[in-house]
This record gives C-alpha cells, sequence and structure tokens, in this order.
C-alpha cells in the first residue's frame, strides 16, 4: 500500500490523503485562500443561485398562467357519456327543418357574457370593457362560436334552404372548418374506438358508441347565459381602458 501510487488508490482513500488546506467539492478539487472561497467557487454558488431563481420564476409563471385559462374552469364538471351514432336513431339537430335550425341555435344563442375585471384580469389576452358597466368586460366560452361554425358548414351544405344567410360565403365557411379542425386537434378525444363482431353482416364492425369522458355542456352554457350582455354592444366605439394586455400567443 505504502508503495501505490496516489492515481492508483480508491476515490475515498485518495480523498482522505489530500492536503487538509484541499476539500472536493462537485468532484472537482478547490484550494481554500485563507478560509475563504476560491473564484471558481464564488462563480459556482453564483450559477446556483441563479438557477434557483430561474426555476422558483418559473413555477410561479407556470402556476399563474394555469390560472389564467378561463373562468369557467370553476364550474367545469365531468361525466361518462356515450355518443348517439345517428344513423338508425336520429338527433333533432340532423336533418332540414325548423325543428333542427332552433336545436342548433339553442347550443350557442345568448352566450355573449360579461366577466368582472378580476377575472378578466387572468385572462391571456386583454377583453373589451363594456361601457355602460364599468369594471365589467365582454367574454364568450370558445365551445358555443365552435358550434356556431359547426353549424355553418351544416347551412353551407344546403344553400338552397339557407339561401338568405349572409354567413355562408366560402370564406367565412373555410374559416369555419379550420376552427373545428384546431378545436379537434386541440382538445384530442383519447377514447378509444371499437370493433365486434356482427351477426347481421356476418363481418367485424366498428362502433361509436364507446364512452367518453365530457364535460358538462348544460351546466357551462348555464353558467354563461348567467352571465348573459342583455344590452345591444356598439362595436365601432373605443372605449379607454387600463387592463394589462400580457398575450401568451399574439
Amino acid at each position: 500500500m505504502g508503495h501505490e501510487s496516489v492515481e492508483n488508490l480508491p476515490l475515498v482513500e485518495s480523498a482522505m490523503r489530500q492536503d487538509p488546506e484541499e476539500e472536493v467539492f462537485g468532484g472537482s478539487m478547490f484550494r481554500r485562500q485563507n478560509g475563504r472561497l476560491t473564484r471558481r467557487e464564488r462563480w459556482l454558488c453564483f450559477i446556483i443561485v441563479l438557477q434557483a431563481i430561474a426555476l422558483a420564476a418559473g413555477l410561479y409563471l407556470s402556476r399563474r398562467q394555469d390560472s389564467r385559462t378561463s373562468p369557467a374552469d370553476s364550474v367545469v364538471e365531468y361525466e361518462i357519456k356515450s355518443f348517439t351514432p345517428g344513423r338508425e336513431h336520429k338527433t333533432v339537430y340532423q336533418g332540414l327543418n325548423d325543428e333542427a335550425d332552433r336545436a342548433w341555435g339553442d347550443l350557442y344563442n345568448h352566450t355573449l357574457m360579461k366577466i368582472p375585471r378580476s377575472e378578466a384580469i387572468l385572462l391571456p389576452n386583454k377583453t373589451y370593457p363594456i361601457k355602460d358597466e364599468p369594471g365589467y368586460y365582454l367574454g364568450g366560452l370558445d365551445v358555443f362560436h365552435q358550434l356556431h361554425c359547426l353549424n355553418n358548414v351544416r347551412r353551407a351544405l344546403h344553400r338552397d334552404r339557407y339561401a338568405d344567410d349572409t354567413d355562408l360565403d366560402d370564406e367565412h365557411v373555410s374559416h369555419c372548418i379550420d376552427t373545428i379542425r384546431q378545436s379537434l386537434m386541440c382538445n384530442a378525444d383519447t377514447s378509444v374506438n371499437v370493433w365486434q363482431w356482427s351477426n347481421e353482416v356476418s363481418a367485424v364492425v366498428g362502433y361509436s358508441t364507446q364512452a367518453h369522458s365530457c364535460k358538462n355542456f348544460d351546466k357551462l352554457r348555464e353558467w354563461a347565459r348567467s352571465r348573459r350582455v342583455h344590452k345591444w354592444i356598439n362595436t365601432r366605439l373605443f372605449v379607454e381602458d387600463d387592463l394589462p394586455d400580457p398575450p401568451i400567443l399574439s
């Protein structure tokens, strides 16, 4: 043992044989200078402090961003539902008649709402103040815009019935289709489609009646309508306001 070189000694034993003025730090050896940290140690401490500050700031911003989603999150409830295929058994939203038109309109009509400043200030983007109701701002849940868009696509397939509808120009319909695409991708439904053997057709058939985890739409619609705007809003009127404008994405 006495003739072994330092390079061949075990790490712990090698460390024990170091000069008492030296110590191992982070896998590297630093020499104390009159009991003070060396320049390299001071730099490492500085970097560690910066990293800790950056981590704390990141956690704070992530939590703040999580809280800046939607005021409706507080009323969201999930429920298990099976979709209706709409083939043998039609839903009220299928067909070309006044009943179907009313049912579609009822999904999203009267959902333009007012939200208080305490909620508006948490949104990722600035929204418009209501002139006659100081402290309140315009808002609308995007699900209602998406349903409006889907209804536009439905009506665009039957322009003869909806010839007087000015929302059915090709550019608007194209916008609606792409809005629905983005929404489907953003809210990707991971429910699993299944295939089962059908004795009727003697083949494996795909089924779309699987269970889904869904947000309770009726509760969200009721919540939005309880805050609905009852007055006509002049959208050509500029209203000065000091609400912060911190967009997550512009």
